[in-house]
């Protein structure tokens, strides 16, 4: 049991902080086809295979032509986002661990054709997929969140079955102590009762040697 309490603890030790508000942050990262303007939002999960999975399925759903990776980097080609625009984007990104912190670090860069995505040039694109972004993130850390409370809530119930048969057991070993002390009471007093039967039995066993004695003192005394 302490050995299982103890694993818990460290599970709940190892468990992401969260607590704190996902940012999409405007900054200027580094690509395979160089320096863009981009965004970048870090989720508060420690999985980034899943993270790059949940960003390429994302990005399906919106619909683009192809999609190719290098090393760690996801290229995303004529990407459709309709609520936008009717034109399409390229969108680089990547998913790296954020330092000191149990996270990672989701950043894209959108070719909106000839020009990188930016606040001071395209506000309105700039807005939709700041939102975009944000919500994706939000998601996602709600859903590790889902798939842990689902984990936990299975242990926890498997930690209370075995508290509940653990104290089963309890009980019926406290009724067997109240059981055997019950024999034990009958016993002492069978003993103590057998004691004085005893007692009884000697004056009686005297009394019939004395019969018999008699009886054979008076065959002796016949000649």
């Amino acid at each position: 049991m302490k050995k299982q309490i103890l694993i818990g603890a460290i599970a709940i030790a190892s468990l992401p902080v969260f607590g704190q508000e996902i940012k999409v942050k405007e900054g200027n990262a580094s690509f395979s086809n160089g320096n863009h303007n981009s965004l970048s939002v870090t989720l508060y999960v420690t999985d980034i295979n899943m993270v790059e999975k949940e960003w390429k399925s994302q990005l399906k759903s919106f619909g683009y032509d192809k999609a190719s990776e290098n090393k760690d980097e996801y290229f995303f080609d004529n990407v459709l986002f309709k609520k936008m625009s009717a034109n399409t984007v390229d969108v680089y990104s990547k998913v790296d661990e954020a330092k000191g912190d149990k996270a990672v670090v989701l950043t894209a860069a959108y070719d909106l054709g000839g020009a990188y995505l930016s606040s001071s040039d395209h506000k309105d694109q700039f807005n939709y997929l700041k939102t975009m972004m944000h919500d994706f993130a939000v998601k996602t850390s709600q859903d590790v969140l889902d798939d842990q409370i689902k984990d936990a809530g299975k242990a926890l119930s498997s930690l209370q079955s075995k508290q509940n048969s653990l104290e089963k057991d309890n009980r019926g070993l406290a009724d067997d102590i109240t059981n055997y002390n019950q024999k034990i009471k009958k016993a002492n007093d069978q003993i103590e009762q057998n004691k004085k039967d005893i007692e009884v039995k000697k004056g009686e066993v005297t009394a019939q040697q004395k019969v018999l004695d008699g009886i054979k003192a008076k065959k002796e005394s016949i000649k």
